[in-house]
């Protein structure tokens, strides 16, 4: 997954997040990594995908007036030791991992 681009975006509350992360996916063919709160309402949402993908789902977020975007950030090619130290990378390991 290091060959693909991160799209990340900061919004204010909750429902914004939510509504953000519906449009992300909805855009375009990108995953939603994380969806985080970082204090004092503000929220970051993470997708992965490629950098066509993820820009594409930026921009429709961008283009929409409600909610506002307080500001997102595309890094098309991450260093591979950035999915080490920080959440960018598929959250869930696969499902036969958590079978007893």
């Amino acid at each position: 997954m290091s060959q693909q681009a991160v799209g990340m975006i900061q919004v204010m509350g909750y429902p914004a997040a939510l509504a953000v992360a519906d449009t992300l996916v909805k855009a375009a063919n990108v995953q939603l990594v994380s969806c985080e709160g970082i204090g004092s309402g503000y929220w970051t949402l993470v997708i992965r995908g490629t950098v066509a993908e993820v820009s594409a789902a930026v921009q429709a977020v961008r283009s929409h007036s409600q909610p506002p975007i307080l500001s997102h950030q595309i890094i098309a090619q991450p260093q591979s030791n950035l999915e080490q130290v920080l959440p960018i990378r598929s959250p869930h390991a696969p499902l036969d991992d958590f079978l007893l």
